[in-house]
């Protein structure tokens, strides 16, 4: 099984620095998965170029999906595409990863409703994005509830430790400290 690393413009560089040298290390598979075929610049300005796309991409064999923080996600907000995307993924039981803004990805694809999350996205912000439930909001560096791990940008070493221990991977914790 295969983790899918969704890639999309002005996606946040340092956030899958550590959760993909966790994967390398653990030697386990992963995929670089883009809204379309076109090149993608993140929020530093490292082009990356997607193996795949949220159309192409074969759902069953993702065992989990990271998603990274953006610095701004206005130009995502009405992608349906990838909210589409995430909901299929999901639907196939796949462990999610969403650090920093991401959340919001994972709200606005319905699938926060009943599971308690973390996001770098202020209480005044989640409220007017509407998409948020409040009553499942928890002030950690990190949340893990029912296959979905949710992060604040700034715990991304905890983010992925947390997500290689999920996947019970075989790496070492100690190399990121």
């Amino acid at each position: 099984m295969t983790t899918g690393i969704l890639l999309y413009p002005r996606f946040s560089e340092y956030e899958l620095s550590v959760i993909i040298s966790i994967l390398t290390q653990a030697n386990h598979p992963k995929i670089f998965i883009g809204l379309n075929d076109q090149a993608v610049k993140g929020e530093a300005g490292l082009t990356c170029l997607p193996e795949t796309t949220i159309d192409n991409v074969n759902i069953e064999m993702l065992q989990s999906l990271v998603l990274p923080g953006v610095d701004d996600f206005q130009h995502l907000i009405d992608k349906e595409p990838l909210f589409h995307f995430i909901r299929r993924v999901y639907e196939q039981d796949a462990v999610i990863g969403a650090i920093s803004s991401a959340p919001f990805l994972l709200a606005k694809s319905g699938i926060l409703l009943d599971r308690y999350y973390t996001t770098g996205i202020s209480k005044q912000a989640r409220e007017f994005l509407g998409v948020f439930s409040e009553k499942g909001f928890v002030d950690a560096p990190y949340v893990f509830d029912k296959g979905i791990l949710t992060a604040q940008g700034a715990y991304f070493i905890d983010f992925a430790n947390k997500f290689g221990q999920v996947l019970e991977l075989d790496y070492n914790p100690n190399w990121y400290r």
